[in-house]
């Protein structure tokens, strides 16, 4: 993923305000591109929810401290690296942005599950 360095930065608790500022904003945006939609589905579409916690525990594995906490920084980054990735393959939010999640693709539902593990990040 990143150096050790980079761990070291995500791990500590003395991060620049400008660092989480910055993660803040992703998030929230994606919170808003995908999140608001995303949530409501979680509720009508059937095994939306099952696919999203799959997706978080994966994200959750990869990303958490010792102490099982993910850090929001870590979190954004690792959005911004899903999505610049599917983007690059032909991939839009766009196909879920009017709230039809019944066929939402991989990028989609992880970074859902990325909005979904924002709201306890730390």
């Amino acid at each position: 993923m990143g150096s050790h360095h980079d761990d070291d930065l995500a791990r500590d608790d003395r991060i620049a305000p400008a660092v989480l500022a910055a993660a803040q904003l992703a998030l929230g945006q994606w919170r808003a591109r995908l999140g608001a939609t995303g949530m409501a589905a979680l509720k009508a579409v059937p095994g939306l929810l099952a696919e999203v916690d799959q997706h978080a525990a994966h994200v959750r594995d990869a990303l958490a401290d010792g102490a099982g906490r993910v850090r929001r920084v870590l979190l954004a980054a690792y959005a911004d690296g899903v999505a610049d990735r599917a983007a690059a393959a032909g991939w839009s939010a766009d196909e879920v942005v009017a709230g039809d999640w019944r066929r939402a693709s991989w990028p989609s539902v992880r970074l859902l599950a990325v909005c979904v593990l924002a709201e306890s990040a730390v």
